[in-house]
């Protein structure tokens, strides 16, 4: 995998990185049949979900452009 050079790219990477870590960690918590797999679920889960989102809401407001 080659590095882009346009940071937006980079961004947009980084945010799909982390949200598809979100998903495999809340299929995993699926399966997982105890009362801490509802705390994994919303801990880490949601924080890597909430991350992804912001990453890539950051990454269409504060990265320039190029015109």
């Amino acid at each position: 995998m080659t590095n882009s050079a346009n940071p937006v790219e980079r961004w947009l990477k980084l945010s799909g990185l982390l949200l598809i870590l979100a998903l495999l960690t809340e299929a995993v918590c699926l399966f997982w049949a105890r009362p801490l797999s509802f705390l994994v679920l919303l801990g880490i889960g949601g924080l890597l979900l909430i991350l992804g989102v912001v990453v890539y809401l950051l990454s269409l407001v504060l990265i320039k452009h190029p015109s």
